[in-house]
Formats: C-alpha cells, structure tokens, sequence
C-alpha cells in the first residue's frame, strides 16, 4: 500500500497551479565535491537510478504532470529523460530553459570546494560564493522563469507543473518564497528529491507543501551533510 503524503498527488483545482521541484540526479562531481555551477555535467549511475526509481514511483502514486519546464543543462535534462520514460509519461510537453540553471560560479566553476576556498582566502575574498553569478542576479534570473512558467500555466489550464532544476537554484526558490526564514538559507535538498509548492491563482500566492521529499528512495533520510554545500 502507498505510503499516504499530503499533496504529493495530482491536483485537480483550476484554481490551483501545483508545481513539482525536482533536483537532479547524482553526478561524479556531487560525489567528489565538485562545484558545477553552468558546467554541463551527466548525471552518474546512481544518479540514473534515482531518476528511474523517482518515475516508478510517481507511477505507482498515479501523479501525472500537465508540462515539464527542466533547466537546459544535461543532468537535468537527463533526469527529466529517465523520469518521464519510468512514469510512463513520455509524450507530456517538455521544455528547457537557461533559467532554471544552477548559479554560475564563475573562475571557481570546476574547483572542489577546498579548493575554491582556498583561492577565496588568497583573492581575499570573504567567501567562494562572492564569484560569479550576484545573488541578486541568480534570484531575479530563478523567479523571473518561475513566474513566467506560472503565468503560462495559469493561463493554458496546467494544473501540475513539473520544474527540473538543481540544489543551489531549489535552495534559493525556498529563500525567495519565506520558506522557514531563518533557515532556509541551510537547506539544500537530496538529488531527485521533490519539493512540492502551489501557486494559487485567485490570490497569487505561493504555498510551500513539501521540501526535499526522498520517499523513492526508500526509506531512510536523504541529506546533504556537507556545510559547506548549504
């Protein structure tokens, strides 16, 4: 019997846009500490088999998507690949955007993160996080995407929306939208995880429903343990 979890489920209300935030696979840089960032990594075979196990599973809970936006980058496009193929849901719409991409982090792109902290420390730079990519810049870039894939959806009768991104861009989403305010900043969600939010039309407000749902994984908890990744 499946596991009951509220509102990880097919919505039905018109007045409803329920959005599915999934981070991709597991790539050989996740595993070794590697930063990313605009690098057009492939996910690895773990991370082929949580895309797999993530498909069956909302195959077996009967959630079907309307549209699926996934960042343009190839391990989300891969995930979105093996996600749809394992629900069975391979002629659903499918778009790829840039504005779904993780933070670009500029120099530092390629760097395990001792590294990029260490040439932090001798650019006398507070933090690896100050190259690149403006936090301004990232969160006008993240939201302005989402707001315009919610407009569309709203405006077309999509109902559930699925948005295929990464752990940076799903972490600052949950800042943007007030998500536990004071924490939200620590929050970076397992790979394949999936975050639920609806966007409510009547009074254009977004609800936060479930964060970093691992459940296809099986059991157990899914963190990412790293401080240094949050």
């Amino acid at each position: 019997m499946t596991k009951e979890i509220p509102y990880y489920s097919d919505n039905d209300d018109s007045n409803v846009v329920r959005l599915f935030i999934i981070r991709h696979g597991q790539t050989e840089h996740n595993v070794k500490k590697i930063l990313q960032g605009h690098k057009d990594t492939s996910i690895n075979l773990t991370g082929e088999e949580q895309a797999a196990k993530l498909g069956h599973y909302l195959h077996s809970r009967g959630v079907h998507f309307d549209k699926v936006v996934s960042s343009d980058l190839k391990r989300c496009k891969q995930t979105t690949s093996l996600v749809l193929e394992h629900s069975k849901q391979n002629s659903i719409p499918t778009s790829y955007t840039s504005g779904l991409r993780e933070r670009y982090m500029g120099v530092i792109e390629g760097m395990q993160i001792t590294e990029a902290e260490k040439y932090a420390d001798k650019h006398g730079e507070g933090s690896f996080r100050n190259f690149g990519e403006k936090t301004d810049d990232f969160v006008a870039r993240l939201t302005g995407c989402i707001e315009e894939q919610v407009a569309e959806a709203s405006k077309d009768g999509v109902k559930n929306l699925a948005l295929v991104s990464h752990g940076g861009a799903i972490r600052m989403i949950l800042q943007w939208l007030k998500y536990e305010n004071n924490h939200a900043h620590k929050i970076i969600v397992f790979n394949t995880s999936v975050t639920i939010v609806d966007y409510i039309k009547d009074s254009k407000q977004f609800i936060v429903r479930r964060v970093g749902n691992t459940q296809h994984l099986g059991d157990g908890e899914f963190v990412v343990s790293d401080l240094r990744l949050r």
